[in-house]
């Protein structure tokens, strides 16, 4: 089952990435601000270097432990006997739970915030923005996840299945899409839509450090920082530093960890946002 699963991820990952796409090609939801080619150079760059850097550094190393946790039945659903579907629910729930207070800290802590501005540097937001990390974040996170999967004791699968949500999830979120009414209403309820997301990439400080949410909407709604409005068109994206083209060129984003301190503000007014 585990290698089907994996190759279904793959499938699911690239099948996913190019049907957002073509949507957003054809239906955009926001006019770029900057050339299209020239960022989807600099963000398929990145992260197509990040994938295959991640699988040479750590791929291996990475299903080494899965699959010793597993045999070993170490971590806290194998204590408790929890397996099967069960293990598939709250791998999911508690990963993308870890995930919202993981985000926090990157934009909590001044040192993980100079790793995830290369993210919210891009001045358009579209699903090639879903690849634009720096490496150094990613191995970091990866890291951190497979710490918290085998105290948690997710079996393999549990961890393939989250990964395919969760990756889906990433790429719908930074779309330029819009999804009508009343639908985007309700699928906010429970999960993160363009929408929601497009507020936490706005140069607004406020908007930025709100909404860190991945899968599931309810995490910024238990925690305070859900934040939502109707001012879609006029937010501005990006960071107020670096607000020209010249500033975000692959050379400086790849170095931008190793800049100057960027203060995510002050910042371009908007109109006010709701919590409604």
């Amino acid at each position: 089952m585990v290698p089907l699963l994996t190759v279904e991820r793959g499938v699911i990952g690239i099948s996913g990435f190019v049907l957002l796409l073509l949507l957003e090609s054809v239906w955009p939801f926001r006019r770029p601000v900057e050339s299209r080619w020239r960022r989807y150079v600099i963000n398929f760059f990145i992260g197509g270097s990040n994938a295959f850097l991640l699988s040479v550094l750590l791929g291996g190393s990475v299903i080494a432990v899965y699959h010793a946790c597993a045999l070993n039945r170490f971590g806290l659903l194998f204590h408790l006997g929890i397996e099967s579907w069960g293990n598939v629910v709250l791998t999911v729930l508690a990963l993308d739970g870890v995930t919202y207070f993981w985000h926090r800290a990157y934009h909590g802590l001044p040192l993980m915030w100079r790793l995830h501005r290369v993210h919210h540097s891009d001045r358009d937001l579209d699903v090639t923005s879903s690849g634009r990390f720096h490496l150094t974040e990613m191995v970091l996170s990866a890291i951190f996840r497979l710490g918290v999967i085998a105290v948690l004791g997710a079996s393999v699968s549990s961890v393939i299945i989250f990964e395919i949500v969760f990756g889906f999830s990433n790429q719908l979120e930074h779309s330029n899409l819009q999804i009508p009414e009343p639908c985007e209403s309700w699928l906010r309820a429970i999960f993160v839509t363009p929408d929601m997301h497009r507020i936490h990439h706005s140069e607004v400080k406020a908007h930025t450090n709100s909404n860190y949410s991945t899968i599931f909407s309810w995490w910024d709604r238990l925690f305070g920082t859900y934040h939502f409005g109707e001012a879609q068109q006029r937010l501005i994206m990006g960071l107020p530093e670096y607000r020209q083209p010249d500033d975000v060129t692959l050379g400086k984003v790849l170095a931008m960890p190793f800049g100057p301190p960027c203060a995510m503000g002050p910042s371009v007014a908007t109109a006010p946002l709701s919590t409604a």
